[in-house]
């Protein structure tokens, strides 16, 4: 039965405000749940070396801090056979530095660690490609943007010589 006392729409019509601010809220706080900028993920094969690039940013005074500059790494097929790594760059999500899978369980770790290098001299230096080289023929930087444009292999004697150039930018 219908009722026609005012209190009862007056007090109805506070409820069912409340429950529709209640609504939104809920709403809100699981669109905000769901959301990239809650965490950053990067896949366990990927951490350590995110790790090595941090320390020898550190060891050439830059402080590195992915979660602030909103940097994820991922293990993922890429299509294109010519591309290892990439790093996207979008301010409205976090940058991703995706690795292809099939070039990650191949590499050996020299191999592994200069795709990070290259990869988040990208997302987090900032850099672009550099495809100088040497007298020699040799590439001047880790940031080259393919093996034909310049001789490069990234060894223990030259990496320290690789890793001052690159983080000197």
């Amino acid at each position: 039965m219908l009722s026609t006392n005012p209190s009862f729409f007056s007090y109805s019509g506070k409820m069912a405000k409340y429950a529709f601010i209640l609504f939104l809220f809920s709403m809100v706080s699981i669109n905000i749940g769901c959301n990239d900028f809650d965490g950053l993920k990067t896949d366990d094969a990927l951490l350590p070396y995110f790790e090595v690039f941090a320390k020898e940013a550190a060891k050439r005074g830059i402080t590195v801090n992915y979660d602030d500059a909103r940097i994820e790494g991922l293990l993922q097929n890429i299509l294109d056979s010519n591309v290892q790594g990439q790093c996207f760059r979008n301010e409205e999500k976090p940058k991703k530095v995706i690795i292809d899978t099939e070039y990650w369980a191949r590499s050996n770790e020299l191999e592994k660690e200069f795709i990070i290098y290259h990869e988040l001299g990208h997302c987090f230096l900032g850099r672009d490609h550099l495809n100088d080289k040497d007298v020699s023929g040799d590439c001047v930087s880790i940031m080259h943007s393919n093996p034909g444009v310049c001789n490069f292999l990234l060894t223990e004697d030259n990496k320290s010589e690789y890793l001052d150039e690159l983080f000197s930018e």
